[in-house]
């Protein structure tokens, strides 16, 4: 065990997806700085599609892989040779149905449609990626996974600037589709730093791949239900007006991306310790009080940095996106909100309780799905804040109820 409390564990995590994140960031700057508007809000969109392909395409298998390592019933092996072999043939059926259905997708989101087949063919690597990723932290090894995470995002920063700077048209797309093809070699040469090699017969393994996936499929709906929540505001500003509007508005998200940050990364400390302390009530309820905590605080810190530095970034960066200031503290909030349910949703997913989370995801998705439809084509960028910050106030609500009636 390379880190053995909640605080550690998450600060390390913290640590990893800020470098991740901050990666994610220096992307899109020099997006932004190198591509037209509409250019930019066509790779937001690329980037929501393919996070919901690549959950279609795990059945989010990953928090269950991640859960049962943690549990410590000594079949991790097999847990993660099931779960790479069943997840690869998974998302090539996937992929292979998404890309049959591209003309569509990209007709009604006003893409071109080698944006969606980017998308579709991004996802068999990032599946690689996923499930050795998360059998790290299911072992607790965060350090592992933080490194695995910041090769990926120094090599897919340096292959955008030299993709762009030879001139090439899908410069961003190539260059997420190679920080992924390097990593996953990276990870495969090592074993995913698993403790053996022994191999496994087909049956066993597939055994164990229906038992994740009997543990994720309402994981996976919950969780599917919650991206779709986060993604829809900018697949609407698309559908409805241009790729323009979805740029703008996910530069805001950009800004507030940091919430979602913190969150994940107390989330993702908190999901094996509840995994591993289930008869344990008061145990598993003093780390989710220290997770809360923990972001709680942090939330209020980045709240003040991006006060203070929001403003002088994006002008330095690009002043036409400059116009988001005028909504951001509103779209804060709702962000806030939704690092609550996050961390909530990883809570009720280590403790078994699955189906809470697609009560709370389905709330979620509902209403955003039909806030989003009857306010953006009349308030644009504020009917999409509106609708997230209702979706997600009535999501953390259930959730926040589910939990505590379990938990009494």
């Amino acid at each position: 065990m390379e880190v053995k409390s909640l605080y550690r564990g998450g600060f390390v995590l913290l640590l990893g997806f800020l470098l991740v994140r901050l990666g994610g960031f220096v992307f899109k700057i020099i997006c932004m700085n190198v591509l037209t508007v509409e250019a930019y809000g066509e790779v937001a969109i690329f980037l929501i599609l393919f996070n919901w392909f690549v959950l279609f395409a795990t059945f989010n298998v990953t928090i269950g892989l991640s859960k049962f390592v943690a549990e410590g019933k000594g079949r991790d092996e097999l847990y993660y040779a099931s779960a790479l072999a069943g997840s690869l043939v998974l998302s090539m059926v996937v992929s292979a149905l998404l890309a049959l259905l591209s003309p569509i997708i990209s007709a009604a989101l006003n893409l071109g449609q080698a944006v969606v087949i980017w998308a579709v063919a991004c996802v068999p690597f990032a599946v690689v990626y996923n499930i050795a990723i998360f059998y790290l932290r299911g072992r607790f090894r965060m350090k592992s996974s933080v490194l695995a995470d910041s090769i990926m995002t120094a090599v897919r920063i340096a292959a955008l600037v030299g993709l762009l700077y030879a001139g090439f048209h899908h410069a961003p797309y190539m260059a997420f589709m190679l920080s992924f093809v390097l990593i996953d070699v990276y990870l495969l040469a090592r074993g995913g730093e698993r403790q053996s090699r022994r191999g496994f017969g087909i049956g066993e393994m597939r055994s164990a791949f229906m038992a994740l996936l009997a543990y994720s499929a309402p994981v996976f709906l919950g969780e599917f239900l919650r991206t779709f929540s986060l993604g829809i505001d900018r697949i609407m500003l698309s559908g409805f007006f241009t790729t323009a509007e979805a740029g703008i508005y996910d530069v805001a998200v950009l800004l507030c991306i940091g919430y979602v940050l913190i969150a994940n990364s107390y989330s993702n400390a908190l999901l094996p310790l509840a995994s591993g302390s289930q008869g344990d009530r008061k145990r598993r309820r003093s780390e989710l009080g220290r997770a809360l905590k923990a972001s709680s605080l942090l939330f209020v810190g980045y709240s003040a940095l991006l006060l203070i530095a929001g403003q002088p970034v994006i002008s330095m960066v690009n002043p036409a996106y400059m116009e988001i200031f005028g909504f951001l503290p509103v779209l804060a909030l709702s962000y806030v909100l939704i690092g609550f349910l996050i961390i909530l949703t990883f809570y009720a997913n280590g403790i078994g309780f699955q189906r809470h989370t697609v009560y709370a995801g389905a709330v979620f998705a509902f209403l955003s799905l039909v806030l989003n439809s009857y306010l953006v084509p009349s308030l644009m960028y504020w009917g999409a804040i509106y609708a997230l910050l209702a979706s997600s106030a009535a999501s953390l609500a259930v959730m926040a109820f589910l939990i505590f009636k379990v938990e009494k």
